[in-house]
């Protein structure tokens, strides 16, 4: 079992028993001190310089809205295909009937799969309150009972961001990321895009970054482009260079994300380490095309190739071109979660993020079949 906290077993065995919290972070809470006071909770390199993926494993016909999960069967063959394709840490997105799940199946088959696992926060606790304790207490439970499989504990997912459709007080957050940390041992995080960790000290949100051990940011180039955030036409590149040059700029608006995280959390105090938490790029276009400021802009961006190269160039940023020069989440992140593992018909409009498609089948990226860097697509001006 990996040990997060340096107390003694015997001590940690007592806690466990009769259900104590560290001591850095029921009394903290009990007292009222700052959140400057706990003793941050280090990340674990053997685990989380690890290959890791977003996992979550609804197939045709299932999903969460629904009730229709997939079978026990169908997951363990997900995690064996995960298990062979190199991959040792998973992010898991809620801590319900799928979550449990797959903790389960790790643990009984022995599988060496880390997971860092989420409790699914459904919006302000005035309207959400007893879904949203379930979650975070199931979460609890899981991290206490299956701590040699659960790694660490995202509280909550884009509650954070302006256009959230789950949308969270940061006082509320504050309450529910004290309630799971001082009941676990493991290091508890936020998931949320880059935006809101980049906050300007002494704002409501900022408050939140006090009370975690490390930042796991979402940035998506592919989505910016329809806002203008980053330049994906790169008119000024011929267009044989065309593809190549909008893939490096999508690697380097991420990587300013991930600068302006850290500019933002070492102002305010926090020497918190960073994670990718979220990041990817469609392999085929989505629905979104007419709700974006520039229309199509997907086209230009969605193909097998340009999917991989994101892919790759985002892997080698964060472990080294060689894969073994993994980030230490100040000057690179320490660890980064793709999105996603496997394709997933649910979400229609935001499906095709996968490495794998439904069937299981392994897209270019991980085949490298299929195609060629010729085809990848880029901008070009209309006739």
């Amino acid at each position: 079992m990996k040990t997060f906290l340096t107390i003694p077993p015997a001590a940690a065995l007592l806690m466990f028993a009769i259900g104590c919290a560290p001591p850095d972070s029921e009394s903290r809470q009990a007292s009222g001190e700052p959140a400057e006071s706990m003793t941050l909770r280090p990340l674990d390199p053997a685990v989380f310089n690890r290959k890791a993926v977003s996992y979550s494993g609804f197939r045709r016909g299932q999903s969460p809205d629904s009730g229709v999960h997939p079978s026990r069967e169908e997951l363990l063959e997900d995690l064996r295909i995960l298990e062979q394709a190199g991959f040792g840490l998973l992010r898991v997105f809620s801590s319900g009937e799928h979550g449990r799940a797959v903790i389960e199946l790790l643990d009984e088959h022995g599988i060496d799969i880390k997971v860092q696992l989420g409790a699914y926060v459904s919006g302000a606790d005035t309207a959400n309150h007893a879904n949203n304790m379930r979650e975070l207490d199931e979460a609890v439970a899981l991290a206490n009972a299956y701590p040699d499989v659960v790694a660490a504990v995202s509280v909550g997912n884009e509650v954070l961001v302006s256009w959230s459709f789950v949308a969270v007080p940061p006082e509320d957050m504050v309450r529910y990321i004290r309630h799971v940390r001082s009941q676990i041992r493991q290091p508890v995080t936020v998931n949320d895009n880059w935006e809101p960790y980049a906050a300007e000290a002494g704002t409501a949100v900022a408050a939140v970054w006090g009370e975690i051990d490390y930042a796991s940011i979402h940035t998506y180039a592919y989505w910016d482009a329809g806002f203008e955030f980053w330049d994906f036409r790169q008119e000024a590149v011929p267009e044989p260079r065309r593809a190549r040059a909008m893939m490096d700029a999508a690697r380097d608006y991420a990587r300013k994300n991930f600068e302006a995280v850290r500019r933002a959390l070492d102002d305010a105090g926090h020497a918190i380490p960073i994670v990718i938490g979220e990041t990817g790029w469609q392999n085929e276009p989505s629905g979104y095309l007419d709700e974006a400021p520039v229309k199509e802009f997907a086209h230009y961006q969605a193909h097998p190739v340009n999917q991989a190269w994101y892919y790759e160039d985002m892997s080698a940023w964060t472990y080294g071109r060689g894969g073994d020069e993994p980030g230490d989440g100040f000057s690179r992140p320490a660890a980064l979660f793709y999105f996603a593992a496997f394709d997933e018909p649910w979400k229609e409009r935001d499906d095709n993020w996968g490495l794998w498609d439904v069937d299981r089948e392994p897209k270019y990226a991980l085949s490298g079949e299929g195609y060629g860097t010729e085809d990848a697509v880029y901008w070009r001006a209309r006739q």
